[in-house]
């Protein structure tokens, strides 16, 4: 049965009216004159046969029934600008807007970026680095991929892989100090980060070293920047596995030692709810974890 509704370019008119209780703000917002507002919402009140508006001689003011009929509008359409927003974002050709830390860019996702792309050329990605949390619901961002515990609140949380800590060094360093035994990390240079004062003494602990004094010869602001030590020669430094996975297939840098412990946090893949089923985000998160399962050879 054909539904008797209002022509839709009435009801948008009647809501930028109602919206601002004016139909002289009405027509400047929607670039026509206040009589064509009048006009028309006198047309539509005639279609509905009910008034919507009260003209008085200083403007107007809606009735109870506007009131009422405004806030339908409204919701309508949020519903119908939600649904499509979601339309596009899950078969439109679009950008893919993904914010992660630099070490996963730079280490998994960037090395294997031109394979993406010749594989899904409709997938343009948006890789934005940054250390800082973002909020999905008000950040133009569809998928964060960032370290925790993946309890996060009002979003879904896809654990993409474990984090195992281990020394690494460059193979030169290694074999110059012959490294073969843990217990050798108290006479040989360490790479630690200054924002994390204790993490030797803390994976020493955990892998069964105790009463130890460590010494370190650097000290770094950063992840990236202590790896970047490690491969040239500047000492021992402790990396993340798959992070560096690459690193060490390529020979940049070696892991002298077996013994390594699991990080507290893990790598998740971050988005909201209504995004689950957006064939573009499966898509590339299928992809990802294949290139953190398969390192690439620089």
């Amino acid at each position: 049965m054909a539904r008797k509704l209002p022509p839709l370019h009435l009801l948008h008119l009647f809501e930028a009216a109602g919206r601002n209780v004016s139909f002289k703000k009405a027509a400047e917002e929607l670039f026509l004159t206040p009589s064509a507002i009048s006009h028309q919402i006198k047309s539509l009140e005639e279609n509905l046969g009910i008034t919507l508006f009260t003209r008085q001689a200083r403007g107007v003011k809606l009735t109870v029934a506007g009131t009422s009929y405004l806030t339908v509008i409204q919701e309508v359409f949020q519903k119908l600008d939600q649904g499509t927003t979601g339309l596009k974002k899950q078969y439109s050709s679009q950008s893919l807007r993904i914010a992660t830390f630099s070490t996963l860019a730079s280490n998994i996702i960037i090395p294997r970026l031109s394979l993406f792309q010749q594989t899904f050329p409709e997938i343009e990605l948006n890789i934005e680095t940054s250390a800082e949390l973002i909020d999905l619901r008000y950040d133009e961002v569809d998928i964060a991929l960032r370290l925790g515990k993946g309890d996060w609140p009002g979003v879904i949380s896809e654990k993409i892989f474990d984090l195992q800590v281990s020394p690494m060094c460059s193979p030169a360093f290694a074999q110059k100090h012959k490294l073969t035994s843990i217990s050798q990390i108290t006479r040989v240079p360490l790479i630690k980060w200054s924002n994390i004062g204790d993490a030797w003494s803390t994976w020493a602990k955990d892998v069964g070293l105790t009463e130890l004094t460590l010494h370190s010869s650097l000290s770094l602001g950063s992840y990236d920047a202590g790896i970047q030590a490690a491969q040239q020669g500047l000492g021992l430094a402790l990396g993340a596995l798959p992070l560096e996975n690459s690193a060490l297939k390529n020979g940049q840098l070696v892991k002298p030692f077996d013994e390594q412990i699991q990080f507290e946090q893990s790598c998740y893949a971050v988005y909201l709810p209504q995004d689950k089923q957006r064939q573009d985000i499966s898509v590339f998160l299928r992809w990802f974890k294949q290139q953190v399962e398969s390192p690439a050879v620089l």
